[in-house]
């Protein structure tokens, strides 16, 4: 007898429908997936201004996402971009889109990755930022200690840049150097390269300055004066990088790392066998020098090389041909002017005004070069310790109304009647007034900004410096606004026609 199933409906119906049932039975379902893992994790510069177009990856390890970031970034808004395995990415219970969510990384930030289970896994950003200046390593043969201003040693020189340029490590030699500085604790240095290197952003070169700035409570004061050189646009003012120095071993402290003055293709670029550089100065110690006929300035050959008396004659010569000019009776209408660039003295007393660095009286450290076939320059402007109300006083910041130009006690100190008799040209005057009302109105803001950067940069090294040296500030932010406070008082006083 036949059922009613097996009239009407097929058995391989019946078996489909039994095994269906049979796959809806909790033995035989699909597990949910436990992968819960961030593959990827990028700051892209092109979604970043502030990463100042350079991409950043980060590291990703024992639930860490590791950034290393430049010094000062702005950590705020930072959309990163990220591949993961699993379901979802939430930050705070919050869905993350991959180059599109902004946050704030410098609060705690951890990225939960949930699988489809459920299951989640945490990722907690960890930033860290390079040092805010360079490192420089020395590392002298023999352990031994610099004592000589006139004899290289020979060394290992290492760089951690700090994303100041490329790291570099070579050979170079080492010495002493600078006069008064030379006899204090925290002594200055002389570079050597074996051979022509670009160092931490700047030209290709091998001799290389190290100035300590023991004096200098901000270690700052010469980076100041030379980005005043280069705002009021001197030709060949040297540039400042801060860094930290070790030497054998033994942290040194904060110094300021710049070009030696010298006729270099990268430097004072000039002919370099028919040019001069000359320096001014009454340290009077290079080989080849003399004390010119009308105002006695100590005149030093600095570059080239002296290939000869007769080359060495014809150097002074030239420089008596042009100081007889300015000392001349006809002066300013003798036409002096075809001897020397009068832009280029109105621009230098204009910075040494500015910051008050009364060397230029005695003379100390003033250079002046000339090209081959062509005029006397002033510059570059060099050694700036002892300026902003500092000489006499001994101590920074001041009266910022005192003269510049005064005549001092000194027999000796020639350099006043020798810039003063400039002034005495109404046209030298005229750039001198031109220029500065320009430099107030053009360039003030950006100085002030440049030391609130400087000094951003500097303050850990600073207050290692101070405690090293036992000298300097344990104040430095104070002591930075009065350096501050001391340059807004000058421009006042210069806009009032102060010399």
């Amino acid at each position: 007898m036949q059922t009613f199933f097996s009239k009407t409906i097929p058995l391989f119906i019946i078996l489909l429908f039994l095994s269906s049932c049979q796959k809806d039975t909790p033995d035989t379902l699909i597990p949910l997936s436990t992968e819960k893992e961030l593959l990827e994790y990028k700051l892209e510069a092109a979604l970043n201004p502030q990463l100042s177009n350079k991409d950043v990856s980060g590291k990703i390890e024992e639930g860490k996402i590791s950034l290393k970031l430049l010094y000062g970034t702005n950590v705020s808004n930072l959309i990163a971009t990220f591949s993961y395995k699993g379901k979802e990415i939430l930050v705070r219970g919050v869905a993350q889109v991959s180059g599109k969510t902004p946050h704030n990384l410098g609060s705690l930030t951890t990225y939960t990755v949930v699988a489809e289970d459920g299951s989640t896994a945490t990722y907690t950003v960890n930033i860290s930022f390079t040092p805010p200046i360079p490192h420089i390593y020395i590392n002298i043969e023999g352990n031994k200690d610099v004592s000589s201003k006139d004899d290289y040693l020979s060394a290992d020189l290492s760089i951690e840049a700090n994303d100041w340029g490329q790291d570099y490590s070579g050979k170079t030699q080492i010495k002493g150097r600078g006069n008064s500085t030379w006899g204090l604790p925290k002594k200055p240095y002389r570079l050597k390269l074996d051979k022509k290197a670009s160092l931490l952003g700047l030209d290709e070169e091998k001799d290389w300055v190290l100035l300590a700035n023991y004096i200098d409570p901000t270690l700052m004061l010469n980076a100041v004066a030379f980005k005043i050189g280069q705002l009021a646009g001197l030709k060949y003012t040297n540039h400042a990088v801060p860094v930290e120095l070790t030497i054998n071993g033994r942290y040194a402290g904060n110094y300021l790392f710049t070009e030696q003055v010298e006729l270099s293709a990268s430097r004072v670029n000039i002919d370099e066998d028919d040019g001069v550089l000359l320096e001014l100065d009454l340290n009077y110690d290079e080989d080849f020098k003399f004390h010119s006929n009308n105002y006695a300035l100590p005149v030093m050959v600095k570059d080239p090389d002296v290939k000869s008396d007769a080359h060495f004659q014809q150097i002074k010569s030239d420089f008596h041909q042009f100081e007889d000019a300015l000392a001349s009776n006809l002066f300013p209408n003798n036409q002096y002017s075809n001897f020397i660039d009068i832009e280029s003295v109105a621009k230098y007393i204009l910075i040494y005004n500015l910051t008050h660095n009364m060397e230029i009286n005695h003379p100390k450290s003033v250079y002046m070069y000339k090209d081959a076939g062509g005029k006397y320059t002033m510059g570059p402007i060099w050694d700036f310790d002892w300026a902003y109300d500092f000489e006499g006083k001994s101590v920074h910041f001041g009266s910022y109304t005192t003269p510049l130009l005064k005549k001092l006690p000194q027999s000796s100190a020639t350099g006043y009647p020798f810039f003063t008799r400039f002034l005495e040209d109404p046209e030298v005057v005229r750039i001198y007034r031109e220029t500065w009302t320009r430099f107030h109105a053009e360039k003030k803001g950006e100085l002030m900004d440049y030391i609130d950067w400087y000094a951003d940069r500097i303050k850990e090294s600073q207050t290692k410096d101070h405690l090293l040296w036992n000298n300097g500030t344990s104040d430095f932010n104070g002591t930075v606004s009065r350096l501050k406070n001391w340059l807004e008082g000058r421009f006042r006083y210069m806009d009032d026609g102060g010399f």
